[in-house]
């Protein structure tokens, strides 16, 4: 796990709604007269579902919600003298407000803010409202419900609410009145009906919120005091691979993500799988390739030749998958836990962009040229060495098979590295190999092949 980050919450104006009629109009200038001090507006219900689709505008709808739900709690705060008469609504009030905190408290501590913020929401509606989303297929459709289901609640608390303030004022007026005590009964029994506005269902996710906090905290101090989690210590946005069990690093600072490099844990042959592959290629760029019997024959106009080949073929393509390969393992969407399928398929996709070689020859030389062309050089292994640590990856075997066995070393994340290097160290003996078959030709006077 990685270090915090922070996603700002934007602040939402309202702004006047427009009416059609002039009986409208009349009827809205008469109650805004006789509005109230704790007069709460009538929410636009389009406020954020106007919000374009998309996993940016998703995240940027959830922050939109959740500015607006501070919004109306701090207008729902004028009620306070009848919140004290009526402490369920009350603790209804500090609900919504727990809830709205602890989901922004966790966000600032952990990976990922806006995206770990959506997951925490929805993997809490999930504990708590069982049934509720399973309509849903995917991550950021159970998000979109779990807003829809929280606004369609906080709406029916606000109505309540108001009814509530209302009943009450009515009925404190007739007691006043009529001095007698069916007065307080009457006002009494409008009060208890009006504790419908508390909603267990809001209950619920308050303390499934409150648990998912306590949990963050409670792992992150297990983590500094033991150096790392099992699998069911872990909180259940961070649980992946069920299949390994042990030796997860957890923590909330760079300084100690950056210490537990030098631990050990599940990651330690992935981290240092890639700064081997780091120098492997330095070396060979630096070093193994400048003092081969190939480099020595090179000309400037073979070097040139040769890059405007190599950019005009796939070098260009490769290279662009290359740096999206770069850059994509850093975003949280790419590392959401409902996004196993992209990583799985952009990482066989890349691997597989190394067959199209293939049959551009077969096209122009016929297939029994290219059956010797690859069968003769080490190009085919690499390609079949990387194609299969990616299949690897996404089976997770061998710790399918024997869970806890491999938590450490040899599981599918740390083959499919070392499949990487191998591939790495195949293609380049590959291409050395197809250099001194293009000099040779070119002495034979045969540049065509």
């Amino acid at each position: 796990m990685s270090c915090s980050s922070s996603y700002a919450l934007g602040s939402i104006q309202d702004t006047p709604e427009v009416t059609s009629s002039g009986a409208a109009t009349h009827d809205r200038k008469a109650i805004q007269r006789r509005r109230h001090s704790s007069f709460i507006p009538q929410r636009r219900k389009s406020l954020v579902n106007q919000i374009m689709d998309g996993e940016e505008a998703l995240l940027l709808k959830v922050d939109l919600f959740l500015s607006d739900l501070e919004r109306r709690l701090e207008s729902l705060e004028s009620y306070g003298d009848l919140m004290h008469v009526d402490a369920s609504i009350a603790k209804t009030f500090s609900t919504l407000i727990a809830v709205r905190e602890r989901c922004s408290h966790v966000s600032e501590e952990v990976i990922g803010a806006g995206r770990r913020r959506l997951q925490i929401m929805v993997e809490t509606l999930d504990a708590r409202y069982q049934g509720a989303l399973a309509r849903a297929e995917s991550m950021n459709e159970k998000a979109r419900m779990g807003i829809e289901l929280l606004d369609s609640m906080l709406d029916e608390f606000e109505s309540r609410a108001i009814k509530l303030r209302d009943q009450g004022f009515a009925n404190a007026a007739g007691a006043a009145e009529s001095l007698m005590g069916g007065g307080r009964r009457v006002m009494d029994e409008s009060l208890e009906r009006a504790r419908g506005v508390v909603d267990e269902s809001i209950g619920r996710a308050m303390r499934a919120a409150e648990s998912l906090e306590e949990h963050v905290q409670r792992a992150i101090a297990r983590a500094r005091e033991q150096g790392s989690l099992k699998y069911d210590e872990l909180p259940i946005p961070w649980r992946v691979n069920p299949h390994i069990l042990s030796g997860y690093r957890f923590s909330d600072s760079k300084i100690e993500c950056v210490r537990s490099i030098f631990g050990v844990s599940n990651e330690t042959v992935n981290i240092w799988s890639h700064a081997l592959g780091f120098f492997v290629v330095l070396s060979v760029a630096f070093y193994f390739y400048p003092t081969s019997a190939n480099f020595s024959l090179y000309t400037k106009t073979d070097v040139f030749i040769a890059a405007v080949f190599f950019f005009a073929a796939y070098m260009t393509a490769t290279a662009v998958l290359g740096i999206a390969g770069t850059i994509l393992p850093w975003h949280p969407t790419f590392n959401g836990q409902d996004m196993a399928w992209l990583r799985v398929g952009f990482f066989i996709g890349l691997a597989a962009t190394g067959f199209m070689p293939i049959f551009q020859i077969i096209l122009t030389r016929g297939s029994a040229w290219a059956y010797e062309f690859y069968v003769d050089s080490n190009l085919l292994k690499s390609l079949l060495v990387y194609v299969l640590g990616a299949c690897v990856y996404a089976s997770k075997v061998p710790e399918r098979w024997f869970p806890g066995a491999f938590d450490f070393f040899g599981n599918a994340h740390n083959l499919w590295h070392l499949a990487v290097l191998g591939g790495i160290i195949y293609h380049y003996t590959a291409m050395l190999q197809f250099f001194s078959g293009a000099f040779e030709r070119a002495q034979l006077e045969c540049p065509t092949y």
